[in-house]
């Protein structure tokens, strides 16, 4: 006997309607529950631990990623990290670490530190910008010319300042890319490194021309040069000469030019010449 064909259930649409209705109710079940997930961890319900942190509160910080921030659940440590070192320009590096269950996120933070004060003088020689620079030179922030000085603001008085001519103005956070910056934040790490005791007296680093780089100490009357291919015998001369406080005297008053108009000129590998500069009106 031939298989009997079965024709088609009556109701089949019907089911397949329930089950498509079925499935619906499901999904939307679903991202009712996720969305309420979700939103319980949400970055308003986050609780925050930070270390490492001078120049930022835990509240700063907590507003900071508040504005990117969605939850905990769907932001990776990663983007959280990132976004950190974007818009904190003090922050160098962040560790996080995401507890979801407990609604927390842990953050350590490796901060950058106040380096050098950099001024900026446009090329028609009427502005000029100063700016908070780390040692890799790295923006830190933007000073007020009105507490610009080392001399006013407690906080740079000791700060050495590197000048250069260019009509480029750093951004915030950001690394500056000008070469004559380099050359000066080379100066004075390389001070710091072989001859501590001059580093501490450098207070100003004129850098318009890298191979007669123009130094101003506190203990020095006058202008010491320096060449930017010849750091480091440069500043262990200077460095000498200052030692020698009798010599140091003696040169001086043997001169007779006015001790603003003296000059220290380094450039050299075995010779450092004394001498003075005719005043000008």
């Amino acid at each position: 006997m031939p298989p009997r064909q079965l024709g088609k259930h009556p109701n089949a649409k019907i089911y397949r309607f329930r089950r498509i209705v079925f499935t619906v109710a499901v999904l939307l079940t679903l991202a009712f529950i996720t969305k309420t997930v979700l939103s319980f961890f949400g970055a308003e319900y986050v609780s925050l631990e930070l270390s490492g942190n001078m120049h930022y509160t835990d509240l700063h910080i907590y507003d900071v990623l508040g504005k990117k921030l969605q939850n905990i659940v769907t932001d990776s440590e990663e983007q959280t990290a990132t976004y950190l070192k974007e818009n904190l320009s003090y922050i160098k590096d962040a560790y996080v670490t995401k507890h979801v269950m407990k609604r927390m996120l842990t953050i350590e933070v490796t901060e950058r530190n106040p380096f050098a004060l950099l001024r900026i003088d446009a090329t028609d020689g009427k502005n000029y910008s100063f700016f908070l620079v780390d040692n890799e030179g790295h923006v830190l922030k933007h000073i007020d010319k009105d507490a610009a000085s080392p001399s006013v603001t407690e906080q740079f008085r000791n700060m050495a300042v590197l000048r250069v001519i260019n009509d480029t103005s750093p951004k915030v956070g950001k690394a500056v890319k000008i070469s004559e910056v380099a050359i000066g934040l080379n100066i004075l790490k390389t001070a710091l490194l072989l001859e501590r005791s001059l580093a501490r007296q450098i207070k100003n680093i004129n850098i318009d021309d890298p191979r007669k780089i123009k130094l101003r100490l506190n203990n020095f009357p006058g202008t010491v040069w320096i060449a930017g291919d010849a750091v480091e015998s440069g500043l262990h001369h200077i460095a000498l000469f200052l030692k020698q406080k009798n010599i140091y005297g003696l040169e001086l008053t043997s001169v007779g030019a006015e001790p603003e108009h003296l000059y220290l000129d380094a450039r050299y590998e075995d010779t450092v010449y004394l001498g003075g500069l005719e005043a000008r009106e």
